[in-house]
């Protein structure tokens, strides 16, 4: 990791202008903020996009009421990741509460693949169902909606995802989607702030309890913490704190301290781990448990469930990924085998990304198929999408973003496709950035410390700031956890502190001697 020092020129002014202490001045002028920036952020008011605004938002209601009054059977499909199962509940819910039972399907990774397709059309076809709403997933189904149409099922598209690559769209009943409304103001909202906006548009009004759901599902999908996105977490945690909402307080157990932070590494991965394995528990009853009447029974059972499915998540990922590091992987690492599970190939590929910053591509074999399906993670200065497009000549199927993408290849080009990744990376150096504020011990206290909660909560495009302090004197190590994790107790000129250092109390005995020195 390479720290770069931000530029500070500016905080006496900023002082000034703002009204602000040091430390948050430093922090402004690090985050390039304006002054209508700073109010906007620092504004508890609440950001929110109507429903309304999205170019086929009157076409889907109109189609949704005509499909409610004429009793025809609904199906909401959704995905197998958090955003799309809790983007299938609110919707489900918010059908309840009209009155109106629908149907529903959180899809099996291993046996549907991502996404509507064209044998789950046909089984719906065959149940009578006469209208499918897609929640976080679809803008790509062109086949699966062209065998809706074939079989007299209208098919409502609610998705985020991007656009095929064409900008190419499936011939549904209707869609939305932030990058086809010109109107939409704010373009990176997720599947389940998607649904609960169309959920509040047929209700009528809106739902604390969907509303917090749709808060859950925008900080599991990592997306950037601004304009409604920040709105909906910081109201929505609120929510979450006043309701003490059973479905969710089971999966805290006994942190219940709401933040972006325990929600992200607590809630969302037992959630997810249902997705990843589905062998051990239906997804679907992800569906039935963050319904408002789930009885206590059921939320009791999946919430122990949850967190043993997940430990075994856990557990499978680390013997797994050690099993990865046996491979051969100082410049990338290229792994395929029958043996990984294909739900956590993704977790291990970005394990060895985080850690080595390196490009990681890691695959399931399946023998019968004679096919690698893999999960890629990429780095600054290699992006896994533009390899993709580059190389598609290898590839059976793919897709992603920079940083990440899903892909598979044949044995037959799999040696290859090795092959092609050495020669993208070659003369190429990979190292991670990241700024930091400079400040002296006269910017610290506990006033000033806690006035940067004005621009929580930090997360995706609003990272928590990261601090560098010289000429302190460290006065005490302490291991913690076992020994898992450090405390390291600071002093300067006029301020003591504390310090942890997550996951690195290994270093304690290293550390403790060059205190010594």
């Amino acid at each position: 990791m390479k720290y770069i020092p931000s530029s500070q020129q500016y905080t006496e002014a900023i002082m000034r202008q703002y009204g602000v202490n040091s430390l948050m001045a430093k922090v402004i002028e690090a985050k390039k903020l304006n002054k209508a920036d700073f109010i906007k952020i620092t504004n508890p008011r609440l950001v929110y996009h109507d429903f309304d605004e999205f170019s086929e938002a009157e076409l889907v209601i109109d189609r949704i009421q005509e499909a409610i009054e004429d009793h025809e059977k609904i199906c909401i499909y959704g995905d197998y990741d958090c955003d799309g199962m809790l983007a299938t509940a609110i919707l489900v819910q918010a059908f309840k509460e009209l009155g109106v039972e629908v149907g529903y399907h959180i899809p099996n990774r291993f046996e549907d693949g991502y996404g509507l397709n064209v044998s789950r059309v046909e089984q719906m076809a065959e149940k009578g169902y006469t209208l499918i709403i897609t929640v976080d997933n679809g803008i790509k189904a062109f086949d699966a909606v062209k065998r809706a149409n074939e079989l007299g099922v209208d098919v409502i598209i609610t998705d985020h995802h991007g656009l095929d690559e064409n900008g190419d769209l499936p011939d549904a009943c209707s869609i939305i989607h932030t990058a086809v409304s010109i109107d939409y103001p704010f373009k990176d909202i997720c599947g389940g702030f998607i649904a609960y906006k169309l959920a509040a548009k047929l209700l009528g009004h809106h739902d604390k309890y969907l509303y917090a759901l749709a808060a859950v599902t925008t900080i599991s999908d990592m997306m950037p913490l601004i304009d409604e996105n920040r709105s909906v977490v910081v109201h929505g945690l609120r929510f979450m704190r006043e309701g003490q909402y059973p479905q969710l307080s089971l999966l805290m157990g006994d942190n219940q301290d709401y933040s972006v932070s325990t929600i992200g590494y607590s809630i969302a991965p037992k959630i997810n781990s249902f997705g990843r394995l589905p062998e051990y528990v239906n997804p679907n009853n992800v569906v039935r448990y963050f319904l408002k009447d789930a009885p206590q029974q059921l939320l009791t059972q999946l919430s122990s469930k949850a967190i043993e499915i997940n430990n075994t998540r856990q557990s499978m990922t680390r013997s797994q990924y050690q099993l990865a590091l046996e491979q051969p992987h100082d410049e990338f690492l290229y792994y395929g085998d029958e043996s990984l599970h294909e739900g956590i190939i993704g977790l291990i590929a970005g394990r060895y990304s985080h850690e080595f910053y390196r490009p990681a591509f890691v695959m399931h074999y399946d023998e019968d198929k004679h096919l690698y399906k893999g999960s890629a993670r990429g780095v600054q200065g290699f992006s896994i999408k533009d390899f993709f497009v580059e190389n598609s000549d290898l590839l059976e199927n793919y897709g992603g973003h920079e940083l990440a993408g899903g892909f598979s290849v044949s044995r037959r080009h799999y040696s290859q496709l090795e092959r092609r990744i050495k020669h993208a990376i070659t003369n190429k150096s990979f190292e991670e950035t990241k700024t930091v504020i400079e400040i002296t011990p006269d910017d610290l206290s506990i006033d000033s410390v806690e006035s940067l909660n004005l621009l929580a909560p930090f997360g995706q495009g609003n990272e928590a700031p990261v601090f560098k302090i010289d000429d302190i004197h460290v006065d005490q190590l302490r291991q913690l956890s076992g020994g898992k994790h450090l405390r390291i107790d600071c002093s300067g000129d006029n301020v003591r502190f504390a310090a942890l250092y997550f996951a690195h109390g290994d270093l304690y005995d290293e550390l403790n001697k060059q205190k010594a020195l």
